[in-house]
């Protein structure tokens, strides 16, 4: 017999990581600018590997992170979040 509550903590950490997956909006900005994952490292001083994880929504940035990037971009924070999308997972 299944243990429920095992389940029930593997359903949501699952539903999480749908949620996270989705956060960030990186890639759709820097393409709409013609820029890529080398310019926000050299601009930023952060190692492409960590762009890469950011821009690909492996892992999410800091919020300072994030200020950093919309400044980077000439870009309001909002514009970098995924706010449609995740009110409606929630």
């Amino acid at each position: 017999m299944l243990n429920y509550e095992l389940l029930f903590c593997i359903f949501a950490l699952e539903q999480e990581k749908i949620i996270m997956a989705k956060l960030n909006r990186i890639r759709i900005v820097l393409a709409e600018h013609d820029l890529n994952n080398k310019w926000l490292a050299d601009k930023l001083g952060k190692d492409q590997a960590t762009i890469s994880k950011w821009v690909t929504n492996t892992t999410q940035p800091s919020l300072e992170a994030l200020i950093a990037i919309a400044n980077a971009l000439e870009v309001p924070v909002q514009e970098l979040v995924r706010q449609e999308e995740f009110n409606q997972e929630k």
